[in-house]
């Protein structure tokens, strides 16, 4: 790719550019055409948008469905990525008790009111929620289910289903949760 050819996708890399600094997933069913659009560029010019990016000292990461950034040569994780990995766990557990078809290869749609209905009558779920430390401040059950869901949709796990009130689908990216859960569990 040449210089007028980046030129002429300019809005493109806008997107993927906003997305390496806010730290957001491109997924390829996102409800955003320019999310979808900015998934498709780099499909097309995997390598280089690769090179582009390596070298202002980030790394381009591929998975099905998904890409985004990590700064070249990171090695240690900072304490918030930590605290939201843990935030993440209690998430995705709640999450899979809830519904287990909740997954990045089905994305849904799910609804907030269906999920409160089942919290409810759930004891179990109930404990879950009442430990997760994010939530301490949320006093029913529906708003500790739109905090699950904004924070889902805030991190780009998740998207609202058009103008539809409490409906969601699940991103691709929500992979990454998948991966992360699996190999914290897998080494335990």
């Amino acid at each position: 790719m040449d210089l007028l050819q980046l030129y002429e996708y300019k809005d493109i890399f806008q997107v993927i550019e906003d997305c390496r600094i806010n730290g957001k997933f491109i997924n390829e069913n996102s409800t955003d055409f320019k999310i979808k659009e900015a998934y498709n560029f780099i499909l097309q010019y995997k390598q280089d948008v690769k090179n582009y990016y390596h070298i202002i000292g980030y790394t381009l990461v591929t998975d099905v469905g998904f890409f985004y950034f990590i700064l070249d040569g990171y090695e240690t994780i900072p304490k918030p990525y930590i605290n939201n990995y843990i935030d993440y766990i209690d998430m995705y557990r709640f999450l899979k008790l809830l519904n287990s078809n909740i997954s990045s290869s089905d994305g849904g749609p799910f609804s907030a009111s269906d999920m409160e209905s089942r919290l409810n009558v759930d004891i179990e779920l109930q404990t879950m929620i009442y430990k997760m430390n994010f939530l301490k401040k949320r006093s029913t059950h529906r708003e500790a289910i739109d905090s699950i869901i904004a924070r889902l949709k805030s991190d780009g796990f998740a998207e609202s289903i058009g103008n539809k009130e409490g409906q969601f689908f699940i991103l691709r990216s929500f992979k990454f949760i998948e991966d992360t859960i699996d190999g914290v569990e897998y080494e335990l």
